[in-house]
């Protein structure tokens, strides 16, 4: 064998353990990306499972503060949405989200003391739109209009318009009032 010959099997034997060593990096993190992705669950109101009552799944997304947070939870979804959502609306531009509650949402429930710019900004892609005072009337709401296969979804897509409530407080109001439902509905 030639040295250009030798040259030539070496370098072509550095390359495939390169390509080797790269491709067990890429798996591991592969791998990691999806545990990751799979512990999602694991993140308090954000995506957050409550419950399955009678095939309509509850999902707490009150973490969802911003239109691009609710944008990112849409974007994962396929079936039809029960969307409640709102808090601090007033000022917040939903223009983004159009095209998401088009493609999903079939009735979107407003919370909080103006919902006038949720109102308008989807009134004409979303053919019910429905105002509640609380957190438990949007849940009663969509636990009425809600059909199997369905999602009932919040993802406020702003903060709360009351100055000592968080996505926490939120998000636990939401979980509470379906576990309510789902404990009246089951006994």
């Amino acid at each position: 064998m030639t040295y250009f010959e030798e040259l030539t099997n070496t370098r072509r034997k550095s390359e495939n353990m390169a390509a080797g060593i790269s491709s067990m990096i890429l798996q591991i993190r592969k791998q990691n990306i999806k545990d990751s992705l799979c512990d999602m669950d694991s993140i308090g109101h954000r995506q957050q499972y409550i419950a399955n009552i009678e095939g309509v799944m509850y999902y707490d997304d009150s973490k969802a503060e911003s239109v691009n947070a609710t944008w990112f939870t849409f974007e994962n979804i396929i079936d039809p949405v029960v969307w409640i959502a709102g808090g601090k609306a007033k000022d917040t531009d939903f223009s983004d989200l159009i095209p998401m509650a088009k493609k999903n949402v079939k009735t979107l429930i407003c919370i909080g003391k103006d919902n006038s710019n949720l109102m308008k900004t989807f009134g004409e892609s979303i053919s019910e739109i429905f105002e509640a005072n609380s957190i438990d009337e949007a849940v009663n709401m969509a636990s009425i209009i809600a059909q199997e296969d369905d999602i009932v979804l919040f993802s406020p897509a702003c903060k709360s318009d009351k100055a000592k409530e968080d996505y926490t407080t939120r998000g636990n109001q939401f979980a509470e009032s379906v576990k309510r439902i789902q404990n009246e509905h089951y006994q």
